[in-house]
């Protein structure tokens, strides 16, 4: 479609001469099935609310079937393209949205370009700078060890520490050096709002958000191997949402950090994945485990007022873990059957000795119709424990489980 009426009519603001070269491209994924989530409170839990009221024993359980989008992969659209300015460089951009195509609403909060928007250079011989919003290193590191769907797909556990969209940032990425390549990404933003209206005093708003990462890879044959570091600081001082509310003051200092490897054996690949994550998350979630942090309220530190589970685990005394393990392996010249495991474990010091661990386990299999189509089936099964206690008047032992079960089948189209 390169060149075609539509894109031109697209890219108009993006192109201003007839050599630059600009594509549309993007994928849609639609697909039917069943899932099921379970969750069983064992007792009740002074500290811990639903809808402002304490947390009882008891059991919810919620079933939906029917057609679902998203759940191989996640739609997107998007524009790209670059022009030659001698010397082997580059000038590129890019802009990509994900969208709903169930009601055809945008995803990433709304965001029209929301998956990407950046503006660069390119050359084959000093590597890629990029700015703009974009993910961070480790999606180009280590994100070739995620092989799983769905649930299953390795940001359930490790969330943030092995992939994030950010935004803004500046990414370098190497060449390829006889196998090896590099990257470093820098993230930075300071916005301060001063405030004053006749007869009040002076009120000064501030959100900060800067911090670092860098990776490395090694690909060479059979062997694929890669890591990342992470070091975010999050700072908010008399932020207001959209109400006008005054949020809660907050200073995060987010460490993540992850590697991965893959091994080739021909008749069966090896995918493996381990991270961790300090003081809080990368990105904007917890993974499978967002549904319940996000469903229920605990105190706050001062024990004055709730506040979500969710965000305040999301602070300084946070320990994550993830681990992931997959096998694929080719079924014919057009098939590919998958199974991954993956667990996860959450720890926070203010709640003792609290523990969520999780683990998932997943069956896929992908059978290509053309270079650009396939369908595929998924079948998982993953569980949560809630285990210890909730601040001082909870006694240790599991409080908390959550079990779900899906079965999927869909369709994929690239254009």
């Amino acid at each position: 479609m390169k060149k075609s009426l539509l894109v031109a009519a697209l890219a108009a603001g993006f192109a201003s001469t007839a050599q630059a070269d600009v594509s549309l491209y993007g994928r849609i994924d639609f697909g039917a099935g069943y899932e099921q989530t379970k969750t069983t409170i064992n007792q009740g839990i002074n500290h811990v609310y639903k809808d402002k009221k304490p947390v009882v024993a008891g059991t919810t359980k919620v079933r939906s079937t029917g057609i679902k989008p998203n759940i191989a992969t996640s739609s997107r659209w998007g524009l790209k393209g670059s022009e030659d300015l001698g010397n082997g460089t580059s000038a590129i951009f890019q802009l990509e949205g994900g969208f709903n195509p169930e009601t055809g609403k945008s995803t990433q909060g709304g965001a029209l370009f929301g998956r990407k928007a950046i503006i660069g250079l390119k050359s084959k011989n000093w590597g890629t700078l990029t700015i703009g919003r974009q993910n961070s290193v480790a999606d180009d590191m280590v994100s070739f060890a995620d092989v799983g769907w769905s649930n299953g797909a390795a940001g359930s556990t490790l969330a943030g520490s092995i992939s994030t969209r950010q935004s803004p940032t500046i990414k370098y990425l190497s060449p390829n050096l006889d196998g090896f390549k590099f990257g470093v990404v820098v993230l930075s933003g300071d916005e301060k709002t001063t405030e004053k209206t006749v007869g009040e005093k002076e009120v000064t708003s501030r959100k900060v958000r800067n911090g670092v990462a860098f990776g490395l890879n090694y690909n060479n044959g059979p062997l694929e191997l890669g890591a990342a570091f992470e070091y975010n600081r999050e700072k908010g001082e008399n932020e207001k949402d959209s109400s006008g509310k005054v949020i809660e003051n907050y200073e995060r200092k987010i460490k993540g950090w992850s590697i991965g490897a893959a091994y080739d054996f021909e008749v069966v690949k090896l995918h493996l994945a381990y991270g961790q994550q300090h003081d809080g998350v990368l990105g904007s979630g917890f993974g499978i485990v967002d549904d319940f942090l996000g469903a229920y309220q605990v105190d706050n530190k001062a024990k004055t007022a709730k506040t979500s589970f969710k965000k305040r685990l999301n602070s300084e005394g946070l320990r994550t873990q993830g681990w992931f393990a997959g096998l694929t392996a080719p079924v014919g010249e057009m098939g590919q059957l998958s199974f991954t495991y993956q667990g996860g474990r959450i720890r926070h010091s203010d709640f003792d000795t609290l523990r969520i661990n999780t683990h998932i386990y997943e069956l896929g299999y992908k059978h290509k119709l053309s270079k650009r189509t396939y369908i595929y089936a998924i079948g998982g099964y993953g569980e949560t424990k809630y285990k210890g206690k909730l601040l001082s008047s909870h006694k240790n032992g599991q409080f908390a489980k959550v079990k779900y079960q899906e079965a999927r089948i869909g369709l994929v189209h690239y254009f």
